[in-house]
């Protein structure tokens, strides 16, 4: 990966913290709704998002200070269900998630000119996950979220709401 091309993702990784900024707009009753048994309400997929951006704020300074280390990964279900995620404010949780990305992009920004590949950690369900596929992997994340978000917003509209 180039400089240019960091750069480029960097940027596109900063600004996946204001892709929920919306979501704090929302009437409760949007951000509470639950499409099915089974699938989570907006709320809980800002939350569990955030809890993913911890995790993976740990898992790139790792593969960075000790490459090729070892990270386990969590049930999400079970952390959605243990947390009380609707007990979470939400504000902070947005607030938390641009905090986050700034710091990690400040950081990238300041190691562009290292070789990424070098950087790894080893993921007991992934596998080895290099410092580039990783930063891939959470620009996309946010793309994942926002539509099932989009999808739950569509449905509340659907339904009369």
């Amino acid at each position: 990966m180039t400089i240019a091309e960091k750069e480029g993702w960097i940027d596109q990784f900063e600004q996946g913290s204001a892709a929920f900024d919306d979501v704090l707009l929302m009437s409760p009753e949007l951000q509470r709704f639950r499409p099915s048994v089974d699938a989570w309400t907006i709320h809980e997929h800002l939350v569990h998002f955030v809890d993913s951006e911890i995790a993976t704020f740990h898992r790139y300074r790792k593969a960075i200070a000790e490459p090729q280390g070892q990270v386990v990964g969590y049930d999400e279900s079970v952390w959605t269900a243990s947390l009380r995620y609707h007990s979470v404010d939400l504000h902070d949780m947005v607030s938390l998630l641009k905090l986050l990305r700034k710091v990690a992009s400040s950081h990238l920004k300041s190691i562009v000119t290292q070789d990424w590949s070098a950087f790894s950690y080893e993921h007991d369900s992934q596998g080895l996950v290099t410092l580039e596929s990783w930063i891939k992997e959470y620009v996309d994340h946010v793309r994942f979220h926002r539509e099932y978000i989009n999808r739950n917003i569509a449905l509340f509209a659907k339904n009369g709401r």
